[in-house]
């Protein structure tokens, strides 16, 4: 089978955009938030004074700070992946912006809610999946999972599962600690945490199959992975 090029800059757009539609339609579906969202999103709705927003870059840098503690080292350039942040929110915000299903609140059957959560989650699977396959750095709780899952020669499909899990009972606990209740968990977020690992590897195994994913910028590309 002759295999596609694709460039690697193509997938890291790819994967901001459809990572922040999948999180929008998973939004619509309300049946539970991406356990690595609820952290941050408890927080907001706890702290008046917080935003989702820098509640999400305080739960970022803690986790930055393990991150480093995991790798023994701090780079410069690992704070790239706050950039890959940054435009994933900015994206997040044009597709509320411009497409109308997103910045309305809409009344929806639950069947409809139902199908808008699995195309969200298979979504997400795909964004993550498309991160892995290049070397511009993503978000740092997938590149935390990329990164230190190369490091100690761990599949990223079990690392990335565990990951999922230990924020999952982070939620649950935070939730519990400060509501007394269940807020932003769902069943969703509980199929995610244990579906997400796989359906990102199904994903990878998808993309080699297809296609031969290169670098346009070959300097940059060495120069970033010399930085992990």
């Amino acid at each position: 089978m002759n295999k596609k090029t694709i460039y690697s800059e193509v997938l890291y757009i790819l994967a901001i955009i459809i990572l922040a539609f999948a999180v929008n339609l998973m939004s619509i579906a309300d049946l539970g938030m991406s356990m690595i969202v609820c952290p941050a999103y408890i927080l907001s709705e706890k702290f008046d004074l917080l935003t989702y927003g820098q509640a999400e870059y305080l739960i970022a840098t803690i986790v930055f700070i393990i991150f480093c503690l995991v790798m023994k080292k701090f780079k410069i350039l690992y704070l790239l992946s706050y950039l890959t942040g940054i435009l994933y929110a900015l994206f997040s915000d044009l597709i509320k912006i411009f497409i109308p299903m997103f910045n309305q609140n809409l009344m929806v059957s639950m069947n409809i809610r139902i199908i808008y959560f699995f195309i969200g989650m298979i979504l997400s699977g795909l964004a993550v999946a498309l991160f892995y396959k290049t070397y511009l750095y993503p978000q740092i709780y997938d590149f935390f999972v990329k990164v230190v899952a190369q490091k100690y020669q761990i599949s990223i499909k079990f690392f990335k599962t565990c990951f999922d899990c230990s924020f999952l009972i982070i939620s649950f606990i935070m939730s519990y600690v400060l509501f007394g209740e269940l807020i932003g968990i769902g069943i969703g977020t509980i199929i995610m945490a244990f579906c997400n690992g796989m359906m990102i590897e199904q994903f990878q195994n998808i993309i080699d199959q297809y296609f031969v994913c290169i670098p346009h910028f070959e300097k940059l590309k060495i120069y970033l992975e010399g930085g992990i």
